[in-house]
Parts: structure tokens; sequence; C-alpha cells
């Protein structure tokens, strides 16, 4: 055994455990989060084109690119 590498304890190596466990729930529901507002966006844009809103208002209603929007058109 090295005596410079750190012994962990099993009550240490647990807690990092726990720490990991927490970081994947918290960036999954973060990311969750950021495409359910994605898609709110889209869906509000959506609704805008077919009011006949101008793609600029709408990019800067949204905060969607002018070119994300110019997609939904076509589509």
């Amino acid at each position: 055994m090295n005596l410079e590498e750190p012994i962990l304890t099993e009550w240490e190596a647990k807690m990092l455990d726990e720490i990991e466990k927490y970081d994947t729930i918290k960036n999954s529901k973060e990311e969750g989060f950021e495409e359910g507002e994605s898609k709110k966006q889209i869906e509000i844009a959506k609704n805008l084109l077919k009011m006949k809103m101008d793609v600029n208002d709408i990019s800067k209603a949204t905060g969607l690119a002018i070119d994300e929007i110019n997609l939904l058109i076509k589509k």
C-alpha cells in the first residue's frame, strides 16, 4: 500500500456515493426542466406564427433563434 494515497473510510465512501447520486438526480431534473421550457417556447412560437406575428418579434418574445422559428414555418 502506498502511504501517499488517501484511505477512505467506509463512511466516507458511502458519502461520496450519495453525493454522486444526488448530483445525478439534480442534473437530470435540471435537464428535464430545460427541455420542458424549450418545448414551451416552441409552442408559444407556433401560436404566434398562427397569429401572423413577425419572425423577429417572435424571436424576441420567446428567446428562440430566427433560424429555429424558420424551421417551424417549414414544418
